[in-house]
């Protein structure tokens, strides 16, 4: 069984300044790559050093895999931000990108992201890439290593960096409080995206991990939180040395890319 819990997120493949494969035969049959697209081609190097790096964590042994939601960018709000206006031309990007790792994966949960980015589109990557329950889901409840772990997509934003721990002490206390009054197990883990921004939290009895994106700033990134610096990243979660439900180690793999030009006056 795997004790191994790769976590990644929020790829927006098939935007311009997402991830995208070095080159992908869109539905017309022509060719696109990032070419000179210097933040794509940076993202891409990320993603290949990221499976080299979990490679070397997990050796020979078996993991899972959760892909917790906007997989693509879609076609939304007329943005001139995307790379074609075929979501199956991002799926297919999206699966280029994924397919590696869930081959190996022993089992692959694929979540539900936001209608604009993804519709259902996410249904169609999880039979593509052999997910299971053939399908996507708003929501994962899955036992690990005897942890009860909840996998959703959508978390509370903040624009005031340093809030961002609050929003996940509180999300976990109110999913913690929500499953409890009605009588259900809660989870140990929680697990969450969307927002685009790394972190994990524990209070010793559970723990909240969100993945980075794998998205530079859009147009409309720029106008909401014009400050952010992207920092894609993945999360691994190993319960190799931990007994059957204790809390995991947690590994966060990080990409922080080089400051912009500094133009001199």
């Amino acid at each position: 069984m795997a004790r191994i819990l790769l976590v990644v997120s929020d790829l927006h493949c098939g935007s311009e300044v997402g991830l995208m494969p070095p080159e992908t035969t869109v539905r017309t049959g022509n060719k696109i790559s990032f070419g000179g697209n210097v933040h794509q081609e940076w993202l891409w190097a990320c993603w290949t050093d990221l499976q080299a790096q979990f490679a070397r964590i997990r050796g020979r042994d078996q993991y899972a895999l959760l892909l917790n939601g906007d997989l693509t960018e879609g076609i939304h709000h007329k943005s001139i931000e995307s790379l074609t206006q075929s979501i199956e031309d991002h799926a297919n990007m999206a699966i280029e990108a994924v397919g590696g790792l869930a081959a190996k994966a022993h089992k692959t949960f694929v979540t539900l992201g936001t209608e604009v980015h993804t519709g259902l589109i996410e249904h169609y990557i999880a039979k593509k890439i052999g997910a299971e329950g053939k399908g996507a889901k708003a929501k994962w409840l899955f036992r690990m290593a005897g942890c009860l772990v909840d996998a959703t997509h959508h978390i509370g934003v903040t624009s005031r960096a340093y809030l961002e721990a609050t929003s996940l002490s509180i999300t976990m206390g109110n999913a913690r409080l929500n499953s409890m009054r009605c009588g259900q197990e809660p989870a140990r883990i929680y697990l969450r995206g969307h927002r685009h921004t790394g972190g994990w939290f524990s209070d010793g009895q559970g723990m909240i991990g969100v993945t980075g994106g794998w998205q530079f700033l859009t147009r409309y990134g720029r106008k909401v939180v014009p400050d952010a610096i992207p920092r894609p990243s993945a999360m691994v979660l190993d319960w190799r040395r931990k007994r059957d439900g204790e809390l995991p180690e947690v590994t966060e793999i990080v990409f922080t890319p080089d400051q912009d030009e500094i133009v001199k006056v």
